[in-house]
């Protein structure tokens, strides 16, 4: 079975493990990580993920969808779940933004600070993107074996 352009579509926002910067400081990642809290971007990714792998599984027939979207869970928590993905985020966020503009990302979306935001969010964007294709091509074969085990009786 290919999968590999539904996998792409389904999991464009994913991302790899936190590497250590060395230009950002403990304090840096926390105001960062504090950005992601108020944004509620924990919540966005899990209601971001489920809708994406809906529309994924429309394009399956009807009696593979239910299974479909049962090994891709599954995938997802082992190998891009939000516990992997914020840490990235974080570093990310932290390389955009200076502690001060996080804070103040933090406690007012609408202020100058705020639109720089609303600016930067599609590189933001683009970065998960590519980190999670790079997860999802990383782990490909086993993805395809699940898929394989998965409908192999049907």
């Amino acid at each position: 079975m290919k999968i590999k352009l539904t996998l792409v579509a389904v999991l464009f926002c994913l991302a790899a493990k936190a590497q250590t910067t060395p230009n950002i400081t403990p304090a840096h990642l926390k105001a960062a990580e504090d950005v992601l809290k108020a944004s509620h971007a924990d919540s966005l990714f899990k209601e971001n993920m489920a809708t994406m792998l809906k529309q994924a599984s429309n394009n399956l027939p009807e009696e593979r969808r239910a299974k479909f979207i049962e090994v891709m869970n599954q995938f997802v928590a082992k190998y891009v779940s939000w516990d992997i993905l914020k840490d990235q985020l974080a570093v990310t966020y932290a390389k955009e933004f200076t502690i001060t503009e996080l804070k103040g990302l933090a406690a007012f979306y609408n202020t100058p600070v705020g639109k720089k935001f609303i600016i930067k969010q599609p590189l933001l964007v683009k970065t998960g993107a590519d980190l999670g294709q790079q997860l999802v091509q990383s782990h490909q074969v086993e993805l395809q074996q699940m898929m394989q085990d998965a409908f192999k009786d049907q």
